[in-house]
């Protein structure tokens, strides 16, 4: 949860590249990530430990003194207005914002302006959503003052076609074969599918069932002996 879950592509791309497992299923903010038949802890490449801290990468301002294309004055109006607008939506700390994106999308179609309340988050967290939003939305960035995020869509904004390349489908996978003759799907992808469905089993019964007491006797009773 939180930040990562912006971009749900990016996030179990990197899980499967490092735990050379296969995410099989998603909902919201839960994966299922299997390690496969043939999973053998010993052949995994481990990760040498690494004995020195690296310097820290300097980064761009995300929020430049002027806006490009604007002049200062022109900037300072953008961030009174930014900051006057009616709130997109507002985000819990460690929550779930696959849905985001999206929703900023659809607010640049009507409006320019798209302000986001990060009230109670740190002030690292929603400048990485900043960041995220600047690139996949894409928009430009205009205040975090008062814990708030302002973007603007620009002077000369299209809306975006790909309007789901960065959320990942429950069960598919994540390269679409546009080709007209697909292969045949392999026999592995049908035990992904029984595997899948024999967890979904174990969690909806463990849910369903209630519990029953554990009684614990310390005493031995003996059977008596008969006259």
């Amino acid at each position: 949860m939180g930040v990562p879950t912006v971009n749900m592509k990016n996030l179990c791309s990197h899980l499967e590249e490092k735990t050379f497992g296969k995410v099989i299923h998603i909902h919201g903010g839960f994966l299922v990530l299997y390690r496969g038949r043939n999973y053998d802890r010993k052949k995994i490449p481990e990760i040498p430990l690494m004995l020195w801290k690296p310097h820290e990468p300097v980064y761009p301002r995300l929020i430049k003194t002027t806006i490009e294309g604007l002049s200062i004055e022109e900037t300072k109006e953008m961030r009174k207005r930014g900051l006057a607008v009616p709130v997109l939506t507002k985000l819990a700390k460690n929550g779930y914002y696959a849905s985001l994106v999206p929703m900023v999308r659809d607010a640049f179609l009507t409006d320019e302006l798209v302000r986001i309340d990060c009230g109670g988050l740190p002030k690292s967290d929603y400048k990485k959503i900043g960041c995220k939003l600047k690139d996949l939305v894409p928009c430009i960035l205009v205040t975090f003052a008062k814990e708030q995020i302002v973007v603007w869509r620009g002077k000369d904004y299209k809306p975006s076609n790909n309007g789901d390349d960065f959320l990942l489908p429950d069960r598919e996978p994540f390269d679409n074969n546009d080709d007209d003759e697909a292969d045949p799907p392999p026999k592995e992808d049908e035990c992904l599918m029984r595997f899948y469905d024999g967890v979904l089993n174990v969690i909806g019964n463990n849910a369903s069932s209630p519990r029953r007491p554990h009684h614990c006797s310390n005493s031995i009773t003996r059977p008596t002996a008969r006259a």
